[in-house]
């Protein structure tokens, strides 16, 4: 299937980081076209000495069926570029998504840290008030 830009450039490899593909339909206009018969002529293959003869039909030019003018919908991919603020969006939800990964690991290091400072505070308790 032919993939082809906004502009109708046809794209070999899109780069789907920086835009998508959609499928579309494009007209395609054929021309009309004028009928033309067929040209032909016997050209003899053998000849029998009783005067008799076998032939065969040769087509010098072939025949064409007249035919009007008609439209074609041919399926296509277009492609669309992201614009600067779909990029950047999508940039901001790539770190977004980082940072819900690396989550339990934050929460876990916190946890460890929140027990060192309550022990922490417990030992100075126990030092202001002995």
């Amino acid at each position: 299937m032919k993939i082809i830009d906004e502009t109708g450039a046809v794209v070999e490899n899109p780069d789907l980081t920086l835009g998508y593909l959609v499928d579309d339909t494009e007209e395609v206009t054929h021309p009309a076209v004028e009928g033309v018969e067929e040209q032909w002529h016997w050209e003899t293959v053998t000849e029998y000495p009783n005067g008799g003869k076998d032939v065969q039909k040769i087509v010098d030019r072939p025949g064409v069926k007249a035919q009007e003018e008609w439209v074609e919908q041919v399926p296509v991919q277009r492609y669309i570029r992201y614009t600067a603020e779909e990029l950047a969006a999508q940039e901001e939800e790539r770190k977004k998504a980082e940072a819900r990964k690396k989550l339990p690991e934050t929460v876990a290091a916190l946890q460890e840290e929140n027990k060192m400072l309550r022990q922490c505070l417990l030992e100075m308790s126990e030092i202001v008030y002995a």
